[in-house]
């Protein structure tokens, strides 16, 4: 029986495995795409630099749309995030002369979260696990005049040098973007979320989606079920293919983990550990038709213990709402922290996994991850396309990174192979 071979298979469906997907077929990779699910972006979908080099690539311009303001409810304050209204002018009607140091300070993470990309883009992406690759990342940084050890450091600890009556709604604003506690937040990370949140434009879905499917297909990429997958090869030192249920053989130079839910498929190797972010919580309001404020934006953040998120969502003649929580919760501890945005609606939840199976749960303590070190490569020949695993926080725009630096630095490696 003949054997398929493929510069890349890829195991598992997330957003940022179909990214990598799309632009290792377009660059004249031969890629074998094994997935379950098909992951989606995010109601909640703010664009990056990332984003917006990933769109132009592809030819996807079109799925842009107008930002769309973001209310931040915290416990003594209503702030909307939006371009057209000056947030030194929002800030300073909410808290007064203590709004003045919030907007410095968060003017200050913009400008750092902008200087971050623009490293990270003149990098090709995450630094690479190479010690040159590293050095060269350093490098960049220095140019940049971004201190990377100072901004490895826990966001949390910077907030001491704000005033006391705003620090609810800086936790509440950093914690509702990252879906996470602000204790699990470096300075990297909030920056590149708040310059994110500021950018002028929004992507929308299933545009999004769509376009990686259609771009995939056109430059020739295999799909197939992942439930077809009976066996994965490995000679004792790399994976080299696999076999199907139905009868078909392949080969791969290397794979691609799209999804940490199936890295038990690579037990017979030594794999590195990968940190699994507590798994979100997805609910679904039923109908608020005619039950909200007309005040309230269509994305919310709900400050309070939990990092909670809420989009307002229209089907047909009903609106409805999304609730995205950064941690386990009860219904009446989601209802209670939903009550400041919807005060007199009646509504039942009911969980509503977005067309995604959820990532598995874990107890472990979660510490700030470094953009530098990630376990970008877990095996000899496999690496990890799930954001998910190594970049949860960022969303969409994570997994565009992540994505965008596994195609580069893959093609780069396949093209000097064959000289």
């Amino acid at each position: 029986m003949s054997t398929k071979h493929y510069d890349f298979a890829i195991i598992g469906g997330s957003l940022a495995a179909r990214i990598a997907a799309a632009l290792l077929a377009k660059q004249g990779g031969k890629v074998l795409f094994l997935r379950q699910h098909e992951a989606t972006a995010s109601t909640w979908f703010p664009s990056s630099l990332f984003l917006e080099q990933l769109l132009g690539t592809l030819g996807g311009r079109s799925c842009f749309v107008a930002q769309q303001p973001i209310q931040v409810l915290s416990r003594n304050a209503r702030v909307t995030l939006c371009n057209d209204v000056p947030l030194n002018r929002e800030l300073g009607r909410e808290f007064g002369q203590p709004g003045v140091a919030v907007a410095k300070w968060l003017d200050r993470l913009g400008t750092l979260g902008n200087q971050l990309e623009k490293v990270l883009w003149e990098n090709g992406g995450l630094p690479w696990p190479t010690l040159k690759a590293t050095a060269r990342f350093k490098l960049l940084c220095m140019r940049r005049k971004v201190n990377w050890p100072e901004i490895a450091l826990p966001v949390a600890k910077s907030l001491d040098q704000l005033p006391e009556s705003v620090l609810d709604f800086v936790t509440d604003l950093l914690q509702g973007l990252a879906l996470k506690k602000i204790d699990e937040l470096s300075c990297a990370q909030a920056a590149l979320l708040w310059a994110q949140a500021t950018r002028p434009e929004n992507l929308i879905e299933p545009d999004f989606s769509e376009l990686l499917s259609k771009r995939f297909d056109q430059f020739h990429g295999l799909k197939a079920s992942l439930e077809n997958l009976s066996q994965l090869d490995f000679d004792g030192s790399t994976w080299t293919g696999g076999r199907l249920k139905d009868g078909g053989q392949f080969s791969a130079s290397t794979f691609l983990l799209g999804d940490i839910r199936w890295i038990e498929r690579f037990a017979a190797g030594k794999t590195a550990a990968l940190a699994v972010s507590p798994a979100l919580t997805r609910h679904r309001t039923s109908s608020l038709t005619s039950q909200l404020s007309p005040l309230l934006a269509a994305r919310v953040i709900c400050g309070g213990n939990i990092p909670l998120r809420l989009a307002i969502e229209q089907e047909n003649e009903h609106v409805f709402g999304l609730v995205v929580s950064g941690s386990s919760s009860t219904e009446q501890q989601l209802k209670g922290q939903l009550e400041q945005a919807l005060p007199f609606a009646r509504y039942e939840l009911t969980e509503d996994s977005g067309g995604v199976a959820p990532q598995p749960e874990t107890n472990a303590v979660q510490q700030p991850q470094q953009l530098a070190g990630l376990p970008l490569r877990i095996g000899t020949n496999l690496f990890c396309a799930d954001s998910c695993g190594l970049l949860s926080e960022m969303g969409a725009a994570g997994a565009a990174l992540l994505g965008w630096t596994l195609a580069e630095n893959l093609t780069k490696s396949r093209k000097q192979l064959r000289g």
